[in-house]
């Protein structure tokens, strides 16, 4: 496939290039070069490559979705029906732009089938995952079975999404036991309830067995505390951002922005998990995700009759989201003047109606926050890849790069809703195939 002078934004950060030929070849992008004039001679050549008309418009590369659970999303639907409340999820990914997707906690063998049935579709995004999640004792999340090492008496960890951890010895020989089938690791490290923290020691030598065997470690957090002993014991990324010692006290984010810049530890504060949750039940906030594009008026009676809505999070309480969410759009500045790498992940869809559409809204709300367009793409590919080690070979639209695209109608960079609004969608590229237009 050749896409013909088209405006390349890389997603590495490197400014706009008009006027480009794009070249795919065997799914990579293998040549971009200035855009050859059309002639007589040349357009009468049949044969070749299928050519994409890119005038006017602008290529990215295809959106990340740095942090779900589509195997705990399932879990609201009968058994029956969850294969097809996941297949749905999937393809409705791809549709929206998104063309990989991490998976951050469920069963290491129904991920594994998951994934192999992902890449015999070619309308279904790339698929990452954690396997089980490590948590403390009595630790979140709730459906979790206590580790043991081989020659103790506790219960198989069977298929729940998470494993409790009690010494340095199970965490070592429980991580080990899923080390070489997932493609990276979960942890929780969660200061809200100290009883159920999984110990620093573990999470230490976790870190450590990890990074010996190449892979990369996702810490959950709550507090501050947390994510400072997390980015000690060399964390790769902080997923979610922190609860406030001070609401009014900026001074603790800037600390911390200076903290993970100078670690180069990235950070995916999900900031429309707690925009959710600090919101649910509120009619306006739904009438707000509609004016912004996000839901349809269909969308929001949807919304609106579901069970959930309105009911709080036994974890999260409304006033607690809410401070995380005013504390984090007030602060993602400093972060971003920083230099800290910002990554855009989700993690639940509960006012929206599928999945990629609350991506889609992390991404508005980083716009809000102040974050510029260019860094908001890098956010949501390029960062999203190097958050699980798969930098330099997809997530960018460079010459070797898996050839995952979204080919828009208008420049995203001046205005992330070209980005967010189907409309301006002409193109969705995955592994070099043209799966949407």
């Amino acid at each position: 496939m050749i896409i013909k002078n088209v405006t390349v934004i890389d997603g590495a950060g490197g400014p706009p290039q008009p006027g480009r030929d794009v070249h795919i070849e065997d799914g990579r992008f293998v040549d971009i070069r200035p855009a050859r004039m059309k002639t007589a001679e040349n357009s009468s050549k049949a044969t070749g490559p299928a050519v994409l008309d890119g005038s006017g418009s602008y290529l990215i590369p295809g959106l990340w979705e740095s942090h779900t659970h589509l195997t705990g999303m399932s879990m609201s639907v009968p058994v029956t029906d969850r294969p097809a409340f996941i297949h749905s999820a999937l393809t409705g990914y791809v549709k929206t732009g998104v063309t990989s997707v991490c998976e951050l906690g469920g069963p290491t063998n129904a991920m594994r089938r998951l994934r192999a049935a992902s890449q015999a579709n070619p309308s279904t995004p790339s698929l990452y995952f954690a396997g089980r999640s490590f948590t403390g004792v009595n630790g979140w999340p709730l459906s979790a079975v206590r580790g043991t090492v081989p020659n103790g008496t506790g219960e198989n960890p069977g298929i729940v999404p998470s494993v409790e951890i009690d010494s340095v010895d199970s965490a070592r020989w429980l991580l080990a036991d899923q080390l070489g089938e997932i493609d990276y690791v979960k942890c929780i490290y969660d200061g809200k309830n100290d009883t159920g923290k999984l110990p620093l020691v573990a999470l230490k030598a976790m870190v450590a067995d990890a990074h010996r065997a190449n892979k990369k470690v996702l810490v959950h957090i709550a507090t501050g505390a947390d994510l400072r002993d997390a980015v000690a014991v060399g964390a790769d990324c902080i997923e979610h951002s922190f609860i406030p010692a001070d609401p009014a006290d900026e001074r603790e984010a800037a600390q911390i922005a200076e903290l993970l810049a100078e670690t180069g530890t990235l950070y995916c504060p999900t900031i429309v998990t707690w925009e959710q949750l600090a919101r649910t039940g509120e009619p306006a906030y739904l009438e707000e995700l509609a004016t912004s594009g996000i839901l349809s008026a269909d969308d929001i009676a949807t919304v609106a009759a579901r069970t959930s809505w309105g009911e709080p999070f036994p974890q999260h309480p409304i006033a607690e989201s809410k401070i995380r969410f005013d504390y984090t759009m007030r602060t993602l500045h400093l972060f971003h003047e920083a230099g800290v790498k910002l990554v855009a992940g989700s993690d639940v869809p509960l006012a929206v109606t599928t999945p990629a559409l609350a991506l889609l809204r992390e991404l508005q709300l980083f716009a809000m926050a102040g974050i510029p367009g260019s860094d908001i793409i890098t956010a949501a590919t390029s960062h999203a890849a190097t958050k699980i080690g798969k930098q330099g070979t997809v997530g960018t639209v460079t010459i070797g790069a898996v050839a995952d695209a979204i080919l828009l109608d208008a420049n995203p960079l001046t205005d992330i809703a070209r980005l967010t609004n189907s409309r301006h969608r002409r193109a969705v590229i995955k592994d070099g195939e043209l799966v949407l237009r």
